[in-house]
């Protein structure tokens, strides 16, 4: 029995020695910041604000103890959405009993004291999908046709945002350089206030193609084949007009017997042809200026038949 109350004592005494120090001890004020847990969201709703606000400002007076046992430990503030009705907008106060702090710590002010709280409906709406890209392609190149599969996607969120949405765009897609169709598969931008975007990647489908220009030649020379009689030529020369990919028509050049006319199947006399045109792979003929020439055959003693 004796054992008993001594245990009692020195228990009691430890309490009491507890007790000065975390109520006797000097007192002081803090600010600290807690942090705002919304729950019970109804069905079908989100909340939305223009002012979220995720902590409160808390002015805390108490012993130093106390105060320095809160760091790290702050219960979270809950803010209970269960009793808000869908489109009403309201500034829902915290109270001192909303807010847990060990006995012997007093609540001096909360900033803000009212926190603002807006509830949407949930809506789902189709919208078009627009490839970001940066970049060009390779000189010469240019971008053909773009595709996206699919080409729109639902999102969903607030009413008031998803409502008004014109289209949703993707990550940036890097065109430098490239000189071939191309397929990447690029991930949608969720905007801010979106819950989500579906399917999250569209796949990008870009065909690329040279690019082509038109170039006149002029006074290319006209070769004459297959004859050994002597022969003349009015105009000795034609003006040629070919299109074809940028870089290889920029630094054509026809070579001797690039243009030229078969003599073969022709006799001595006088003859309207057209003369032929060999160009690269690629590049074709426009126009041939003038269409067709004069050529006179002349026997082997100088002069045509008559």
């Amino acid at each position: 029995m004796r054992r008993n109350a001594l245990g009692k004592l020195a228990a009691l005494a430890v309490a009491f020695v507890l007790w000065l120090f975390v109520n006797a001890g000097k007192r002081e004020t803090e600010v600290l910041q807690f942090p705002i847990e919304f729950r019970n969201t109804p069905e079908h709703s989100v909340l939305v604000t223009r002012e979220r606000v995720d902590t409160v400002s808390v002015k805390l007076n108490g012993p130093g103890a106390l105060l320095a046992s809160l760091d790290g430990r702050r219960a979270p503030i809950i803010i209970d959405l269960s009793a808000i009705e869908i489109g009403q907008e309201m500034r829902l106060k915290i109270h001192d009993e909303m807010i847990r702090v060990p006995r012997g710590v007093r609540i001096l002010d909360v900033e803000p004291a009212r926190i603002p709280v807006h509830l949407e409906e949930i809506r789902h709406v189709t919208v078009p999908v627009r490839l970001t890209r940066t970049g060009e392609p390779a000189d010469g190149y240019k971008i053909d046709t773009v595709r996206l599969v699919p080409s729109s996607v639902v999102v969903t969120g607030p009413a008031s945002t998803v409502e008004g949405l014109q289209m949703v765009e993707t990550e940036p897609l890097d065109l430098n350089g490239v000189t071939a169709a191309l397929q990447r598969p690029v991930a949608l931008v969720r905007g801010e206030h979106l819950l989500s975007v579906t399917p999250e990647r569209v796949l990008a489908q870009i065909a690329v193609e040279p690019i082509r220009i038109t170039r006149e030649l002029k006074r290319v020379a006209i070769d004459v084949r297959n004859t050994d009689h002597p022969f003349q030529l009015r105009p000795p020369h034609v003006n040629l007009t070919v299109r074809g990919p940028a870089r290889g028509v920029q630094s054509l050049e026809l070579g001797p017997g690039s243009v030229y006319v078969d003599a073969a199947p022709l006799g001595v006399g006088e003859h309207s042809v057209e003369p032929a045109v060999v160009l690269p792979a690629g590049i074709e003929l426009v126009k041939r200026d003038p269409a067709s020439v004069s050529l006179e055959i002349l026997d082997k003693k100088g002069g045509a038949r008559r």
